[in-house]
């Protein structure tokens, strides 16, 4: 596990020495979380990989995971590699997936619109800066994305996956197999982003700091002296009752931070989630799975053995609120479990969810090993880290190894 700052790189190796071989998950920084890594990381996958690649893995279109994928195109466009893998919503020859990207679009280009002409956001104002943030997250990923599409031309074979496929063999990599559990092709579990309160760890009540107000004109004192509602009146626009009008605010109001998290929410869910198999053990990457993308296959029996069969995960969404659901984490194995964080403060101060965390080390494993705790200078360090790593995982300069 790489430390890119707010971002994911995860890169596997498969047996030793000269036998050993490489597939690289994710590999990005969110624009406002970078720490100024991404050169040495780069530095070291092709050391260690001697630029070879078996599988080059894209789990979704976010920048903190593949905009290292842009930054270093020339770099990877000399690498041999074997497959490229993104998720069924990403392939520009499915018409489903196209409407669905010229869709979100659409959408984030009328949010950021709304945000910086008509409430003169910027990020500057706490109050609209993680709402512009995930936007910045979600746009200006196209360098990656063509790179990806196109194999970094190297004769890559670039492959698109959803819900329920498998790939037997992978690579030249002898046992080592691939289960797909999600992307789904249905719409609804797409747009599902927060899970219901029994599936939490989670939210605090909110907070008044931060919140966002999409309604403003609603914020007219209804009194028959203040000008506003005067004009209002005049323009023969509907007055509200005062408790019409608190009924709204608490419906319309919620922190910053939340609507970022929303907004991310829905191309979350296009996630891959892969379940890898080799020589008895499972490791489980859900990418940045949110409520939809996890509801879609867990509440199976399969699901569930699946889940107590893992031995390695890694945390979704950097270990956020809304995407690890309270049945995942107790579908896993109670003891011998590694499991990995990519995660830091910054940009998005709510995220890691502390009692998500503390679940899981309860639950399953000795200590959830958090990126943040190599220490990256002027980057936010981990909050009062163990003394010292569990057995099996080592340091390295801007990585955490863990091996089996």
């Amino acid at each position: 596990m790489y430390r890119p700052g707010f971002g994911d790189c995860f890169l596997i190796t498969f047996g030793s020495g000269t036998g050993a071989r490489h597939v690289l998950v994710d590999f990005g920084a969110h624009v406002r979380g970078d720490i100024g890594t991404m050169d040495q990381i780069m530095d070291n996958i092709e050391k260690t990989t001697s630029s070879k690649l078996e599988v080059l893995v894209a789990t979704h279109a976010h920048r903190d995971h593949i905009s290292g994928f842009g930054k270093f195109a020339a770099r990877f466009a000399q690498f041999k590699i074997g497959e490229v893998w993104l998720p069924w919503t990403d392939n520009p020859q499915d018409q489903n997936a196209a409407s669905l990207q010229k869709k979100h679009l659409a959408l984030y280009d009328a949010l950021d619109t709304h945000l910086r002409l008509g409430l003169r956001a910027t990020e500057a104002n706490p109050k609209y800066a993680a709402a512009l943030d995930a936007l910045a997250n979600l746009r200006g990923n196209e360098a990656a994305t063509s790179e990806l599409g196109r194999g970094f031309g190297v004769a890559a074979s670039v492959r698109y996956f959803e819900a329920n496929a498998s790939v037997d063999k992978v690579g030249s990599v002898a046992g080592l197999s691939a289960e797909f559990l999600a992307p789904p092709r249905d719409p609804a579990f797409l747009s599902r982003m927060n899970p219901p309160a029994d599936q939490h760890f989670l939210t605090a009540p909110g907070v008044a700091a931060g919140r966002v107000r999409p309604f403003e004109k609603l914020e007219i004192s209804p009194k028959p002296a203040d000008a506003d509602y005067q004009a209002v009146v005049k323009e023969g626009q509907p007055v509200l009752s005062p408790e019409t009008m608190t009924t709204l605010q608490t419906l319309a109001e919620a922190p910053a931070d939340r609507l970022a998290l929303t907004l991310d929410s829905v191309r979350n869910n296009t996630s891959l989630v892969i379940l890898f198999r080799f020589q008895g053990r499972a490791l489980l990457f859900p990418g940045d799975a949110q409520w939809g993308n996890w509801q879609s296959w867990i509440g199976t029996d399969r699901a569930r053995r699946l889940l107590s069969e893992v031995d390695f995960l890694k945390v979704a969404h950097h270990g956020s609120e809304n995407a690890t659901p309270v049945d995942v984490v107790r579908g896993l194995k109670a003891a011998k479990l590694a499991v990995m964080v990519p995660t830091q403060i910054l940009p998005f101060p709510t995220i890691p969810r502390r009692p998500l965390l503390q679940e899981l080390e309860k639950h399953c494993c000795q200590v959830a090993v958090r990126s943040d705790r190599i220490n990256v200078p002027n980057a936010p360090r981990c909050p009062a880290p163990k003394s010292k790593l569990p057995k099996g995982f080592k340091a390295g300069a801007v990585w955490i190894d863990y091996l089996f």
